[in-house]
């Protein structure tokens, strides 16, 4: 057992893997709950808590609190500020623009109108909405997926770490329609957490974004499409994305800079491109497997 928690990429693929098994048993569950009782915001923010937090703490324990990378915790500053709150633009218009170019070929993204109706005629609908579909959720996922995913293959360089999380935090949503998206996020959010070295600014990034998505419009697109044109709404979604990229990457110079000074002494970290081998390892494929075999049933 211990010999496996000391390959990473055997044993963070695998637990991968066991999260989705668990993630798709507790979809069967509440699928079969009725969704007008009073307890199903609880259950499901229970669910979560025991799909990817007790995972986590468990494998973090059994390392002995000894993470390849560690990021749950880190010194935060308003240069770390300002390039999360970039990113958050990045993420944010850059998903309107990939449901804008889909909306475009007719296929309408995310738009959950009914579903989302009826939890809001729950009582107390609204906030436990946001514990259960916006707060929770950016915790834990972000809590497995950059601070133990994005942790344990850090070693094979930022890039390669920041794919494979991305990729298998786009898997674990288990749909084909908001796929792109999830890759998009899931990238910027890994590259977030590994600038910045810590996960908190991801799990603020994530929670605003699920706010937005909750609370939003579920016809944003198709109402500015509507009233003002595909093309001027494109025009402003990507002009707003390229400053939300300039104000990200004018701060990631300045991180950069002072890290140069506080962690001189820190050894460099590996190239990417010196571990490509990561891509060919046997257990990487397992959680692909998985949720091909979980779609498949489902």
């Amino acid at each position: 057992m211990l010999g496996i928690l000391k390959s990473t990429p055997v044993s963070v693929p695998l637990l991968t893997a066991i999260i989705y098994a668990l993630l798709s048993l507790s979809g069967q569950y509440l699928s079969a709950e009725n969704i007008g009782t009073d307890s199903v915001f609880l259950v499901i923010i229970i669910i979560q808590i025991i799909v990817f937090a007790v995972p986590s703490f468990i494998y973090y324990g059994l390392k002995g609190g000894k993470l390849n990378y560690p990021v749950i915790s880190g010194k935060l500053n308003g240069n770390t500020g300002l390039f999360a709150a970039g990113a958050f633009g990045v993420v944010f218009f850059g998903s309107l623009l990939i449901k804008l170019a889909f909306y475009s070929n007719g296929v309408e993204i995310g738009n959950e109108k009914g579903y989302m109706d009826t939890l809001f005629a729950l009582e107390d609908g609204k906030f436990g909405m946001f514990l259960a579909y916006a707060l929770v959720p950016a915790l834990c996922e972000e809590l497995f997926f950059r601070g133990i995913v994005l942790c344990e293959y850090k070693k094979y360089g930022s890039l390669n770490s920041i794919i494979i999380s991305a990729l298998y935090f786009t898997m674990v949503h288990f749909t084909s329609d908001g796929f792109l998206i999830y890759l998009f996020a899931g990238f910027i959010l890994g590259a977030v957490t590994a600038v910045s070295r810590s996960v908190w600014p991801a799990v603020a990034i994530h929670t605003l974004f699920n706010t937005y998505s909750l609370y939003g419009s579920a016809t944003f697109i198709g109402t500015t499409v509507f009233n003002t044109g595909i093309l001027f709404v494109g025009f402003v979604l990507v002009l707003l994305m390229l400053l939300s990229l300039v104000l990200m990457l004018a701060r990631l110079e300045l991180i950069y800079s002072s890290y140069s000074i506080t962690y001189k002494d820190e050894p460099l970290q590996e190239k990417s491109i010196n571990h490509l081998y990561i891509y060919i390892t046997p257990v990487l494929v397992v959680p692909i497997i998985v949720f091909i075999i979980i779609n498949a049933l489902t």
